[in-house]
């Protein structure tokens, strides 16, 4: 991306990554992972960890990152569970992401394994992602999912992604690079450029793989925010209509909601009139409804 704003703020700034970094290294764990359907190679391995713990697997440079697990204490290996990844803002933390929201959504906690990932420093930008499909944090995220899928009982039609401000950055760019693997996410306050051509065929200059893509739902301040203007918000809902190939058409489902017509995969949009650089009220669960209802 192109969005070059300094600062951060308890859950995170905006995000500051410009161009690729190429990366080194291939997912090296092994099991399965595809949103296409079916359960994980966990799903015969009992005695695994409930509660919060840590885990660690290498990213696409080699090092060895680390992140936060939380597997509901009633949870038994025979019952495939949805997994929800939360990636967190510019100068945040693994711990960030449980203030989201999506802890205290009823009917995911039971359900749910959750995966919240460290970032680590991007260039001079701080704390944060490289969203690129060759760079090394999507080797980081194939490692984590297959990692998790070979040890505990996971539906991989139910991967699902969010992310704030960089985080929502990061999330976008598995939107593109990983669509395969993941079945939606839920994109809050964020923006690049991408192609910086306009066309949308690419991210940070790679073609998107022409794989199957995730349902996306994107909330943002209607006029843009301290982080990213109008025009930029205007850009990235474009960019997630070409990725599921939407008509410009829409439907009202809310006062601050659209559903974008005739999609391989559902879009929605919300924009709030002074929100911000931030989440909107009922942000995890609106965004877990969403879920909910892909088909």
């Amino acid at each position: 991306g192109t969005s070059s704003i300094g600062g951060t703020t308890s859950i995170g700034g905006s995000s500051a990554e410009g161009g690729t970094v190429s990366a080194g290294g291939t997912s090296s764990i092994g099991g399965s992972s595809s949103a296409g359907g079916g359960t994980s190679l966990g799903c015969s391995v009992t005695g695994q960890q409930t509660g919060e713990f840590h885990l660690s697997v290498k990213d696409g440079a080699g090092t060895d990152r680390d992140f936060l697990v939380i597997v509901p204490t009633l949870y038994v290996p025979n019952i495939p569970r949805s997994l929800l990844f939360g990636f967190h803002g510019a100068g945040g933390t693994y711990d960030t992401p449980r203030y989201y929201g999506f802890l205290e959504v009823p009917d995911a906690v039971a359900d749910t394994i959750y995966i919240f990932p460290q970032g680590v420093p991007y260039r001079d930008y701080g704390v944060g992602w490289n969203d690129a499909c060759d760079g090394y944090d999507m080797v980081f995220f194939d490692n984590m999912l297959a990692k998790i899928e070979s040890l505990y009982c996971i539906d991989t039609k139910r991967v699902y992604a969010v992310g704030f401000s960089w985080g929502c950055d990061f999330v976008t760019g598995l939107a593109c690079c990983r669509g395969d693997k993941i079945r939606g996410i839920g994109a809050a306050s964020c923006s690049d450029d991408f192609s910086r051509s306009g066309d949308f065929t690419s991210y940070l200059y790679l073609p998107c793989p022409a794989v199957s893509h995730a349902g996306i739902r994107f909330t943002h301040d209607l006029n843009g925010d301290w982080g990213y203007s109008a025009d930029q918000m205007t850009m990235t809902s474009r960019l997630y209509r070409y990725l599921n190939r939407c008509s410009e058409n829409s439907s009202a489902i809310s006062t601050e909601c659209v559903s974008y017509n005739d999609c391989a995969e559902p879009v929605v949009e919300c924009d709030y009139p002074g929100l911000g650089h931030w989440m909107p009220p009922n942000w995890a669960q609106d965004t877990w409804n969403f879920f909910k209802q892909l088909p």
